[in-house]
């Protein structure tokens, strides 16, 4: 193959970001060849002309933009069948890489089959919501520092080599959103190894208004109803029970006692209005209706 890695960043609507992105993934110290590919999924702002626009300037040879029609699922599929490298990085158009993110993914390569690298925040301390999700954040990497088995990830930040992909297994088509939470665990059931360096940074926004934080939850849960509804075999009463109420669980405490960085009363406030979001989802038979009709659990 001609690049050793493919880098795929779906992008709608990313106008404000593309560049940032676009800035550190070639900046990357990386010895080995690399592609990036954009994959727009019909943006209706400048998103594809200011990528355009970074490619000739900079005179970036190895930048494809191709257009994708469909949900997110499609959207990361369609970059795939585009890349030629020998293993695929994700990262996503709202992100910015450290400079030593792929070498640092790379190095787990000789163990692993997918390489999970570590998520920073951008915005950690601009008020109580956005240090409530830095709590968030150090929970995550405990876990996977100490986690033998992986059953779900993200791939705001994930290399998974492609050999994968050829044995057919891609990401649901279907699915609008947690797409990358199904792709793995179909992985995990396939008995694929997953490897996770804190040192492979890519840096993140998170939401800082009540407004984007509505929708950001909203959103999550939807995917978990998504991936609950697909595979039973995965969850039970009680996971979604933890899943919405997880802010107090020894973990979670544990990580809030050693990190103070918001006052008690806030991070309560914080925890009360996320599992309420979390259980007007549960709870609304409107969104169980609508998602259990697009999805078709596998035989």
């Amino acid at each position: 193959m001609d690049f050793k890695v493919s880098i795929i960043v779906p992008a709608f609507n990313e106008e404000n970001q593309i560049e940032s992105l676009l800035q550190s993934l070639i900046n990357q110290n990386f010895i080995h060849k690399y592609e990036i590919i954009i994959v727009d999924n019909q943006s209706t702002d400048n998103t594809v002309k200011k990528a355009e626009s970074f490619k000739i300037k900079h005179k970036v040879k190895d930048l494809k933009i191709i257009t994708s029609i469909g949900k997110l699922g499609k959207v990361r599929n369609d970059g795939i069948l585009n890349s030629s490298g020998e293993w695929i990085a994700f990262i996503d158009a709202d992100e910015i890489a450290d400079p030593n993110w792929l070498s640092e993914l790379m190095k787990k390569t000789d163990n692993y089959d997918i390489v999970i690298g570590a998520i920073h925040l951008t915005n950690p301390d601009i008020n109580f919501i956005t240090k409530f999700f830095d709590l968030l954040r150090i929970k995550r990497i405990e876990i996977l520092k100490k986690s033998s088995v992986i059953k779900a990830v993200g791939t705001g930040n994930l290399l998974v080599n492609r050999r994968i992909f050829n044995k057919g297994i891609l990401f649901d088509n279907n699915f609008p959103t947690s797409e990358d939470g199904d792709f793995s665990y179909q992985l995990f059931k396939k008995g694929f190894k997953f490897g996770f360096n804190d040192k492979a940074i890519i840096f993140h926004k998170i939401p800082e208004s009540f407004r984007q934080l509505y929708y950001y939850q909203k959103k999550n849960i939807i995917g978990g109803l998504l991936i609950f509804l697909k595979h039973p075999d995965r969850n039970n009463i009680i996971r979604m029970f933890t899943d919405v109420f997880y802010w107090i669980s020894p973990n979670f405490l544990r990580v809030y006692r050693r990190n103070k960085i918001i006052s008690k009363l806030n991070f309560i406030f914080m925890g009360t209005i996320m599992t309420i979001i979390a259980l007007n989802c549960y709870l609304n038979p409107i969104i169980l209706f609508r998602l259990k009709k697009k999805i078709s659990r596998p035989k």
